[in-house]
């Protein structure tokens, strides 16, 4: 049933009656803390949550209860990093539903906020935890295993034209390295469970004046082949992800990723030289 409603989360971001509802592939906060996906009735404090998900259509008009939710960062976080994200849009019925980029100093104070994970794309399809850094993207990674001072994320949701959650990360080169090109572990290339079964495709990048890049699709199976689009792109001092999941109003997020993927990346290069 937790698979299941993840996979709703995704679907639901492709119907134009809801806002700010992003799924992602959670797991117990000992293991993929910070991470989950969006509820549109959650309170005004900070919500204790379980890997398990809620949806709730959200009402049009706004504004988003959730933009309540306190950043569980530490301190202040570089302000040049929201800067560095790509513009946002909506449509306008949806626009004061969409929550703002958010930037977390780490360390997390709070590693069962949806504060980050509002903000996030996962997939239905999770695999081992050597798999969250391609099934429920970098956010998760960085919580799990970089959660320490000097290191800070930027995240947010798009809505349109094409639904995509970016992600910036800084901090020390060696997490930098990590993040950017770690090899796929053959357990990810082909997950089977009881819901959701698929896998981690990669696909070839090249972004002009990068360090490096790489994209990749989570697959699914029948109706759904693809559940996400990605592509992670090493800058000079950051990490950028972008994250596009499936959506009926385009047949071809890959394609539309590789352009935004680009610009995403001159974007953070030029704000954060």
């Amino acid at each position: 049933m937790e698979a299941m409603t993840r996979a709703l989360a995704i679907l639901l971001t492709v119907l134009p009656a809801l806002a700010g509802v992003a799924g992602c592939a959670t797991r117990a906060p000992a293991s993929a803390p910070g991470v989950a996906a969006a509820s549109s009735a959650a309170p005004a404090a900070t919500p204790s949550i379980s890997t398990s998900v809620s949806i709730v259509e959200m009402p049009v008009g706004g504004p988003n209860p959730e933009a309540t939710i306190p950043n569980p960062g530490t301190g202040p976080g570089n302000p040049l990093l929201a800067r560095a994200l790509l513009p946002q849009s909506a449509p306008p019925r949806l626009a004061p539903t969409q929550l703002p980029p958010g930037v977390v100093a780490l360390p997390d104070r709070d590693l069962r906020s949806l504060f980050i994970g509002l903000r996030q794309y996962g997939s239905p399809v999770i695999g081992p935890h050597a798999c969250d850094g391609w099934t429920a993207g970098l956010s998760a990674v960085v919580l799990s295993s970089y959660d320490q001072p000097g290191v800070q994320l930027g995240a947010e949701l798009v809505m349109r034209p094409l639904g995509f959650a970016e992600t910036i990360i800084t901090g020390p080169p060696s997490v930098l390295d990590a993040l950017a090109d770690p090899p796929l572990p053959m357990a990810c290339r082909d997950i089977a469970t009881p819901h959701y079964s698929g896998g981690v495709k990669p696909v070839a990048a090249t972004v002009p004046g990068a360090v490096s890049a790489r994209a990749f699709q989570v697959t699914g199976t029948g109706k759904f082949p693809v559940w996400i689009w990605a592509e992670v792109i090493r800058g000079e001092n950051f990490v950028l992800e972008i994250r596009a999941p499936v959506q009926s109003a385009n047949p071809d997020p890959g394609a539309a990723l590789t352009t935004i993927a680009a610009n995403a990346y001159q974007r953070a290069a030029t704000v954060l030289a």
